[in-house]
């Protein structure tokens, strides 16, 4: 193929280009065929965080390609850290501050939250009220790690917990968690209308702990160990019970902080086996799922939904009411080791200030839950209330629940102030 000269120009100018294509050369960019570089990485704002705690999401250094750089990708994956407010990113020319074309500079400007807090709790339901308070550091040694230790006490006992969690491990694909749970605690069983069918009181001690590996981007699989221990102390009718619980856990999460609340998927699948040192041994298949959209600036749509198929002794069995899904039951008073249930959550902004947001809370909960070899019982009905979320903290500070059970024409109230236990 020839290109003639005697052509007007635009023409001429597009004829080139098409020999070039056809024989097989790529045309010149404004800027050459130069690779970009990534000259300078700068994380400012930092005051008490390891920069290794930024830069593990940064996946060049000084001196590499900067094609592969994404900073939507780094931005996000900083955001779920937690322990910033404010988190900027951008790839700009070392020259002139533009857009990257040769030389580039990759900036990371960070604002950091509150690590170490007192957190005051108080929880009231209809026949429980619950106070204490937790000591909480989410980025000790400003390594992003976090650690809890605190106390309640209610009119059915008392109970302490210390918790700690690495969600790198030296920086690399390996997170951890542990939790140990002790206390002296007055149990009720009782049906969905609030009616009282057996009650013991019972010390328990719990330890778990979860081990996960990365094994793709939001993907993890890893291993439980725990022990569960439950010694009743007035009631020859119950069996005490001790097992060592042995599991594996799959989880997907791609959560990010979005304004007051947070947007994305997460969904969570644990299989244990127990081997019995006292009592009944215990094997249970549980499962929990989330789907977080924020449709306007102001609001937030969220779906929950989880299962639990078990067997439980009875000392330990899971105890529905209160949380998520169940908040048209009694709280805290119906054991079941079978259950299905499902949320549907509506939040929006009140009233919004720098440091605290005001929201309204819409919702419907709806299940299912049976133990031992008993018939299923159903359950379903609408709520509402109230929340308030502070800017410099990672959970909610206040929140007011009223909902109402469709089947059993039971109004259930709960109150929390500085953390919702369930």
């Amino acid at each position: 193929m020839t290109c003639g000269c005697a052509l007007p120009a635009k023409l001429a100018c597009a004829l080139v280009f098409c020999c070039a294509l056809s024989a097989g050369v790529k045309p010149l960019s404004p800027q050459g065929d130069s690779p970009r570089t990534l000259k300078k990485i700068s994380v400012s704002g930092l005051n008490r965080t390891d920069m290794r705690v930024v830069l593990q999401y940064v996946p060049a250094k000084e001196g590499d390609s900067a094609e592969n750089i994404d900073t939507d990708s780094i931005r996000d994956s900083v955001a779920r850290l937690s322990i910033f407010a404010e988190q900027q990113v951008t790839l700009t020319e070392i020259s002139d501050g533009g857009l990257c074309r040769a030389e580039c500079h990759l900036q990371i400007l960070v604002k950091e939250k509150w690590s170490l807090y007192p957190v005051p709790v108080y929880v009231k339901y209809r026949d429980t009220e619950i106070g204490g308070a937790f000591l909480v550091e989410s980025n000790l040694f400003g390594q992003n790690k976090g650690g809890v230790i605190g106390g309640l006490i209610s009119n059915r006992g008392w109970q302490a917990l210390a918790g700690y969690t690495d969600p790198h491990i030296g920086y690399s694909r390996f997170s951890t968690t542990m939790r140990y749970l002790t206390g002296r605690v007055f149990l009720e069983d009782a049906t969905t209308t609030g009616v009282v069918t057996r009650s013991y009181t019972l010390m328990r001690h719990d330890f778990q702990s979860a081990t996960l590996y990365e094994i793709r981007h939001h993907l993890f699989l890893g291993v439980l160990a725990g022990l569960r221990s439950a010694q009743v102390i007035d009631s020859p009718a119950v069996n005490s019970a001790m097992n060592l619980n042995f599991g594996a856990r799959f989880r997907y999460s791609d959560i990010v902080p979005q304004g007051y609340f947070q947007q994305g998927f997460e969904s969570t699948l644990d299989l244990e086996q127990g081997v019995a040192a006292q009592g009944e041994k215990l094997h249970v298949i549980s499962s929990a799922t989330a789907w977080h959209y924020r449709p306007f600036r102001k609001q937030f749509l969220s779906l929950l939904y989880s299962f639990q198929w078990s067997e439980y002794p009875a000392v330990l069995e899971q105890r529905l009411g209160g949380w998520q899904g169940t908040r048209t039951l009694p709280a805290l008073l119906i054991p079941a080791d079978r259950f299905t249930v499902a949320a549907v959550n509506y939040q929006y902004a009140l009233f919004e200030f720098p440091w605290v947001t005001f929201a309204a809370i819409a919702f419907v909960d709806a299940g299912a839950f049976a133990r031992d070899r008993e018939n299923a019982t159903y359950f379903w009905g609408p709520g509402g209330g109230v929340r308030m979320y502070l800017s410099q903290m990672t959970i909610p500070a206040l929140g007011v629940d009223v909902a109402r059970d469709m089947v059993s024409r039971q109004l259930q109230i709960s109150f929390f102030f500085g953390y919702n236990l369930q």
